[in-house]
């Protein structure tokens, strides 16, 4: 094999924090390591955002509307300015920016690009709560920034079909350049299959949810469900991670962690025996792009009881690795799923079987990195013989 591909990695937050996107650039970062060649990690961008994040306020203070920064051209052009000084300081073979196009739309460079993203902004402007009623600059920002990224890319990854049609539909982006490549899930260690097969369903029946906000992961939703199973006259408990519930949600079968930090032992100690414990992963969302956790839940043989919605479904596949339900649909509904799994062991083993399965075969970061390999031998032939076997 020729010398290994030098691949740059660019991004405005730090790619060695496990906690940058949820751990994305991290373990993107890792399986490009593994997978395809050497990695020269150039985040993050040392570009004040406080300026920026007061401004923020202030719109909405006085107007009641929202200001993306992220989606600001302005800051795009000193992102563009700076990552375009620190490439042209060595020679790489590709440039790997994951949920970036504010770093990539002004960047002034020749080599090849991989852009990675779980969304278009056209996709989630009036659905994700914080690109909605947003003002004009955010709207064109958004939509300029995406546009000029997603054209001078030569490789654009989507871990859904979902966003993947919205590049090629919205855009207008050459379907040969857009390609569904699924997430991996950011586990530092994940569980051996034999730590978590075979499962037993058994009393009481728990529940799982996680996310960072009661609204929108549709924690209220999460709360009829474990009602409605009460009232059909089966044990069940709620334990709800990494958000707080408002005022009045209380439940004496609920219990709420509002976070839980994994660089600490015992808070992830605590977290794993969570996935370890629960018999089924619910997630009401009521707007997902993609969702790291249904690959957490997959790797922990959970089922995920969830929304079909955004890029959801194509991460959980439907019997496979769990349910999608209407968005319309309330917690009853949910119990009504949960309690028919519940009631035939049999169905539910098998179904927590298929659910490791999804894990193992394609929501894992090897199995992304090895995607992306070999999306990059058909894209740059020259390339082929510099990859890993």
């Amino acid at each position: 094999m020729d010398r290994p591909l030098k691949i740059a990695f660019v991004h405005p937050g730090n790619a060695r924090d496990v906690r940058t996107w949820s751990g994305t650039l991290y373990f993107s970062k890792a399986s490009i390591e593994r997978h395809i060649g050497t990695v020269t990690d150039l985040t993050p961008a040392p570009i004040r955002l406080f300026p920026y994040q007061a401004a923020r306020k202030l719109v909405r203070s006085i107007s009641g509307r929202n200001y993306s920064f992220h989606h600001d051209m302005s800051l795009a052009r000193r992102y563009g300015r700076y990552f375009s000084k620190l490439l042209a300081r060595d020679r790489y073979d590709l440039i790997f920016c994951p949920g970036g196009a504010n770093t990539l739309a002004f960047l002034e460079t020749d080599v090849p690009i991989i852009y990675y993203s779980d969304a278009t902004w056209r996709s989630v402007r009036n659905f994700y709560s914080d690109y909605t009623n947003v003002i004009s600059r955010t709207a064109r920002g958004g939509d300029e920034l995406e546009r000029l990224t997603l054209e001078r890319s030569s490789i654009i990854l989507y871990p859904s079909y979902w966003a993947a049609a919205s590049a090629t539909e919205d855009y207008g982006i050459d379907p040969g350049r857009v390609h569904v490549t699924f997430l991996g899930a950011n586990l530092i260690n994940p569980p051996a299959r034999e730590a978590v097969l075979p499962r037993k369903i058994g009393t009481p029946i728990r529940l799982l949810m996680v996310g960072v906000s009661w609204e929108i992961k549709g924690g209220a939703i999460a709360r009829e469900a474990l009602v409605r199973l009460l009232e059909m006259g089966l044990d069940a408990g709620l334990t709800v991670v990494g958000c707080t519930a408002p005022a009045g949600a209380e439940h004496p079968r609920m219990t709420v962690i509002p976070f839980l930090n994994k660089q600490i032992p015992e808070e992830r100690g605590l977290f794993e025996r969570l996935w370890q414990e629960a018999d089924f992963f619910i997630l009401p969302t009521r707007f997902e792009a993609a969702g790291l956790v249904f690959c957490e839940a997959s790797a922990y043989a959970l089922p995920a009881i969830t929304t079909d919605i955004g890029g959801i479904p194509s991460l959980v596949r439907e019997g496979r690795n769990g349910h999608t339900l209407p968005l319309e649909a309330g917690g009853g509904r949910y119990a009504e799923v949960i309690a028919e799994i519940a009631r035939d062991p049999e169905r539910y083993q098998a179904l927590c079987r298929s659910s490791r399965e999804e894990f193992e075969t394609r929501l894992n970061w090897d199995a992304w990195g090895k995607s992306l390999a070999a999306i990059i031998g058909d894209t740059f032939p020259a390339f082929r013989g510099r990859l890993p076997d």
